[in-house]
């Protein structure tokens, strides 16, 4: 009969073939089926007999914990099955943007396969060749068949592996830090939600500022659950320092940064956890950000800040796009949604998932931006410290927006205050410096001076 390690290595197989949708629930469920009947079999073959009823997510979440963090001989036989002759273009930029995190988790760890070395990077090479052009794609395309046509042909030669039974691990805790200031009465639903989500440990409500009546509410509420833990004493230190204090007041694993106004929807932390499990660290995930109609609002996903796309963003300067293609929106809510997680410049921090490992080496948030553009700094820093930005659509909170009561013309401010220190602080050459001082309060101003207008 085959040894209990054996099965630990196929379910670690199977996860990778169920991430990189390599493989369905119904050929887990079959596996676990037969597997169940052989000697020593672990009781979370039970629940794998039900995968097609307990759906991807919760699948993906038993073999993750059944088969411990894949090696290299794993990805190479989830790669063994592969039909690179039959998969389109859009199946190899799936392929490329869900095996992306974990080959370059492979290589921090050094035990990337030589094979798969080439592999390392086609995620954001196919985001480029878009960019470019059709002929771009086409030669980038066959780059991808021939690497994964050469894996595949080696796979074949490795034999199963009968490794030892992974190690139990402890789940990570979790702390949700919530920043708020007036936000309304949208605060005590966002706070329910959390309080309903099993997989949160804990909830650090950051006051930075609420009326006497909420405050009140708030202690009634910290009374009854021993989840809730309110810090701040109502002074209004800004977005990017309250979440920095919220976190020093949690010794949490992980870190779900979420906006006062947005309610967690169920599955989300599972979703978080798994896009940045296999990650290069410092990683960041984030997920959808849905209004009341149902739609993805703007800011979820977004492409790297430059002045151009600012100005585009910001001052509805997108028809320069047509002279300049660097004219471009930095959101990308317009976009259809990926098939799983990918690669993203930036992420929200209306929804924002981090491990403490990775937010205490970025420092956290840049204390220097009061509200606005401090995701969009950090997001920056933890891509050129040799980090992972993520953004899976299976995550997602439904944001009430605009429940503050914070006038429109403060918040233009500060969006502008820190749109200038963003750019000050990433100017590299020195045109760009120069740009840096002279349009930066540039597109201050213009914010601003649009927010005055639109109060007349």
């Amino acid at each position: 009969m085959a040894s209990t390690g054996a099965i630990f290595a196929d379910a670690r197989v199977l996860a990778l073939r169920l991430r990189l949708h390599l493989t369905d629930l119904q050929r887990v469920e079959a596996w676990a089926d037969e597997a169940i009947l052989r000697e020593c079999a672990p009781p979370e073959l039970a629940d794998l007999c039900l995968a097609t009823r307990a759906g991807e997510r919760i699948t993906q979440r038993i073999l993750d914990d059944l088969g411990g963090s894949p090696r290299s001989v794993d990805v190479m036989r989830a790669l063994a099955d592969l039909d690179t002759e039959a998969a389109t273009q859009d199946d190899l930029r799936r392929l490329s943007d869900n095996l992306d995190p974990i080959l370059k988790q492979l290589e921090r760890a050094a035990d990337l396969p030589k094979a798969l070395a080439p592999a390392v990077g086609f995620a954001r090479a196919f985001w480029q060749a878009r960019m470019e052009g059709a002929a771009a794609l086409e030669a980038l395309e066959k780059d991808v068949r021939d690497v994964f046509q050469a894996v595949k042909e080696h796979a074949a030669d490795i034999p199963d592996a009968c490794d030892a039974p992974a190690e139990d691990v402890t789940p990570p805790r979790i702390a949700a830090i919530v920043v708020s200031y007036h936000t309304g009465d949208v605060l005590f639903d966002c706070l329910a939600a959390l309080e309903a989500d099993e997989d949160i440990s804990e909830i650090v409500l950051v006051n930075n500022g609420n009326p006497p009546g909420a405050v009140t509410r708030l202690d009634e509420m910290a009374a009854q659950t021993s989840r809730l833990k309110i810090i701040g004493e109502s002074f209004n230190r800004g977005f990017a320092a309250g979440v920095n204090l919220g976190a020093t007041a949690t010794a949490a694993d992980r870190l779900l940064i979420i906006n006062p106004d947005a309610i967690l929807q169920p599955g989300s932390v599972v979703a978080l956890e798994s896009a940045i499990t296999h990650a290069a660290e410092p990683a960041i995930a984030g997920g959808r950000i849905v209004g009341l109609d149902g739609r993805e609002q703007r800011g979820a996903r977004r492409r790297k800040l430059t002045m151009r796309s600012a100005a585009a963003t910001f001052l509805a300067a997108g028809w320069l796009r047509a002279l300049n293609p660097a004219f471009v929106n930095i959101n990308r809510h317009n976009e259809p949604q990926p098939a799983g997680p990918v690669p993203m410049d930036a992420v929200s921090g209306a929804l924002m998932y981090m491990t403490r490992h990775g937010f205490e080496r970025l420092g956290g948030f840049d204390e220097g931006y009061f509200m606005h553009v401090e995701d969009l700094d950090i997001c920056r820093r933890a891509e050129a410290d040799g980090g992972a930005v993520i953004y899976t659509p299976f995550a997602s909170a439904l944001h009430h927006g605009a429940t503050s009561d914070a006038p429109s013309l403060v918040v233009e401010r500060h969006k502008a205050a820190g749109l200038n220190r963003y750019f000050r602080k990433f100017a590299g050459t020195r045109g760009e410096q120069a740009a840096a001082r002279v349009l930066g309060p540039v597109i201050g101003f213009l914010l601003v001076t649009r927010a005055r207008l639109r109060r007349r």
